[in-house]
């Protein structure tokens, strides 16, 4: 029961910060370890009230927990080994392909490491059980808030954005040529997709992406001249060609905003969507908030065994906005370890 009324109050709380502002990545966690608790308490009056029906099933209880927590760990990462292949066969040799064999391995060696510290807590020189229940927990600690971020991040999508948009951005991916990719013709037609939808008299289309020096244009011009060729009018098309990354690409397309909104006279504050990767809306949406963007995100479809790889890089990238947060958690658990295993 206590279990259930913590669950209960931690979700009551991260949806009333969500309402506030549905960009909240820590609002996202609470919610998820609320839901989790209740899950989790469920489980237990389930398990509980088997075991109280036919006692003799204990030991069939046990053995189900057992191999829940040892079984679902190495099957997961089992599957991300895997799905490294897939991903150097579909898309060749790069740290972005081998992200899923290093989290697959990760998942493997929580089970190793838990297994070492409960077997030789009392036999190991107290330094090294130390160090490896420290290992162990802040790698949990990590495990549970990509659990998290990849339930909020998929949740933050169902909620589709529909309102009229004044200002519809798309932002930038890699270029080769004056012709755009796969993944960023997938975020342009997400785009040109919503603007013919939900667009008014006056809205506009903001492609965003500067030129990288191994670029031979701007990211912006290539996608503009893809807008063009799909029907959309020149004036409605603002350039914004000067940013390398996807805060820059909030900040830089709020500074035209502003410009055009001024120019045009208007009154108000200006309605602004942006389309990226189903995989990339939750991180660029912080981005937007922290850019002082009112802006909401719409997500373009992605292969799906490229999405474990592509959600592992963006919750690298997460942990890198929130690098406080993760020093924290390995203070923290450094504290503990010092307080329970160093005499």
């Amino acid at each position: 029961m206590a279990l259930i009324i913590s669950g209960l109050l931690l979700s009551i709380i991260a949806g009333l910060l969500l309402r506030k502002d549905r960009r909240n990545f820590f609002a996202g966690l609470i919610l998820f370890g609320g839901l989790l608790l209740i899950l989790l308490s469920s489980v237990i009056s389930i398990l509980n009230a088997i075991v109280g029906m036919a006692p003799e099933s204990t030991e069939a209880v046990v053995l189900f927990i057992l191999i829940g927590m040892i079984g679902f760990p190495i099957l997961a990462g089992a599957a991300l080994i895997i799905n490294s292949r897939v991903m150097e066969v579909k898309e060749g040799k790069s740290l972005t392909a081998k992200l899923s064999l290093i989290f697959g391995l990760n998942l493997i060696v929580i089970v190793l490491l838990g297994y070492l510290v409960l077997k030789y807590a009392s036999a190991w020189p107290t330094a090294i059980v130390a160090v490896m229940f420290w290992t162990l927990m802040v790698d949990i600690s990590l495990t549970f808030i990509f659990m998290g971020y990849l339930f909020y991040s998929f949740m933050y999508q169902m909620f589709p954005v529909k309102y009229p948009a004044d200002y519809v951005i798309t932002l930038g991916a890699g270029v080769r040529s004056d012709e755009v990719s796969p993944l960023l013709k997938s975020r342009l037609d997400r785009a040109i997709q919503y603007f013919k939808n939900f667009s008014t008299n006056n809205s506009h289309m903001i492609p965003s992406g500067g030129q990288g020096p191994d670029e031979p244009y701007s990211e912006a011009y290539v996608m503009a001249k893809y807008l063009k060729n799909n029907s959309i009018p020149e004036e409605r098309i603002i350039l914004e060609d000067k940013s390398t990354s996807t805060y820059e690409n909030m900040l830089f397309s709020k500074h035209k905003i502003e410009a055009d909104w001024q120019e045009q006279g208007q009154s108000g504050t200006p309605k602004i969507v942006f389309s990226t990767n189903n995989y990339h809306v939750l991180r660029g949406a912080i981005y937007a908030k922290r850019a002082g963007l009112n802006a909401q995100g719409v997500g373009a479809p992605t292969s799906f065994y490229f999405l474990p790889s592509a959600m592992l890089r963006e919750y690298i990238a997460i942990l890198s906005i929130y690098r406080k947060t993760t020093f924290g958690i390995g203070i923290f658990w450094a504290l503990i370890s010092a307080l329970f295993f160093i005499r």
